[in-house]
């Protein structure tokens, strides 16, 4: 991690019997994490952002190894978004312009891309951003079954958090930015409609804001929002279990094509009917079979999807069931990992 290792503790249950943890300025002893000695065979980085690619600068110079990297969005459009200019306009500035070690290089990153022994997608369509000559791999994500699973709400989270009685509950976990800030908003709207036609609902969610997303005069929103902040991994699966229904919003765009949302496996592993755009990991999963499956997921069509869920128990009940045949079926992390190990093999 590029620092305070210590809070890795943070992700939830204590792994470090599986792992070591190491400090980006740490590089110099990173053989010594090893048995032999001797340093990594195989390094792979998640994205090719300023901060990583620094970090492998440096090692390619201490150690020899077979460098993968992982990409998990559509860089150019984070970049766009994070300066609020053009791609174009980013990448003709010719270093007029200070770009952040968060976000990625208009130009180093596509010759860090070029540079690597393999390169891993989290979804098919970012093979689009990788060179040619540089073997790639789609590698899904899995989801942890033994906390993620079927339940019905604990009363006493109920309870905490003020719930009232028949009342339609949505739940959404993760930070709103820039990139996804019509899509959170979709949601709190949706929550407003119901409760303006009569149908009492309530938003539970937790994260941080770090944009105005709802306006300077919010509580038309807010007041029907629970909202908890930072709250710890192990209260996520809680959280969800009290939804009715779990809500990807969003629809095709230059942002949503390129990602795997990563509340969806934890969404399908619940059993929960779950509604999404046709886009990413939509274009795989078919309408009123798998999930409903929708053009564009915004507040009128949330509204009107989850009418049609709650008039027919029958779909409801199926597409709960086939939520998590599917995260069993495709979000499997032995089966991923699996194929990640074979890829590892091909390119040493």
């Amino acid at each position: 991690v590029p620092r305070n290792k210590q809070t890795v503790s943070q992700v939830g249950e204590d792994l470090t019997h599986l792992y070591k943890v190491t400090e980006y300025g740490e590089f110099y002893r990173l053989n010594k994490l090893f048995k032999n000695q001797q340093g990594p065979d195989v390094v792979h980085v998640w994205t090719p952002r300023e901060v990583t690619r620094n970090y492998c600068h440096k090692l390619r110079k201490a150690y020899d190894f077979k460098l993968v990297i992982h990409l998990e969005d559509n860089e150019e459009y984070v970049l766009e978004k994070y300066l609020n200019k053009p791609f174009k306009e980013i990448a003709n500035a010719n270093g007029s312009l200070a770009i952040p070690d968060n976000v990625s290089h208009p130009q180093k990153y596509r010759e860090f891309l070029a540079s690597a022994d393999g390169v891993t997608v989290i979804i098919e369509k970012l093979k689009e951003f990788v060179p040619n000559h540089v073997p790639s791999l789609v590698l899904w994500p899995g989801v942890e079954t033994e906390y993620f699973y079927p339940r019905n709400p604990n009363p006493e989270i109920v309870k905490r958090f003020n719930i009232p009685e028949n009342t339609l509950v949505f739940s959404y976990t993760g930070n709103v930015h820039a990139a996804n800030t019509h899509e959170v908003r979709s949601l709190y709207l949706a929550v407003a409609m119901l409760n303006r036609e009569g149908k009492p609902a309530v938003l539970v969610r937790t994260g941080r804001d770090f944009c105005n997303f709802l306006g300077d005069d919010d509580n038309w929103a807010r007041k029907y929002a629970i909202e908890l902040g930072y709250v710890d991994r192990s209260l996520m699966p809680e959280i969800l279990a009290l939804a009715d229904v779990l809500i990807q919003p969003g629809r095709p765009d230059k942002f949503n094509d390129y990602r795997f949302p990563c509340k969806l496996p934890e969404f399908l592993a619940m059993g929960k009917p779950v509604i999404l755009p046709g886009t990413n990991i939509g274009l795989v999963m078919e309408n009123e079979k798998d999930a409903l499956v929708l053009p564009v997921v915004d507040g009128v069509n949330i509204v009107e999807s989850v009418g049609k869920l709650f008039q027919d128990n029958s779909l409801s009940e199926k597409l709960s069931q086939a939520a998590i045949n599917f995260a069993k079926t495709h979000l499997n992390w032995e089966e991923n990992t699996k194929l990640l190990k074979s890829f590892y093999e091909e390119i040493g």
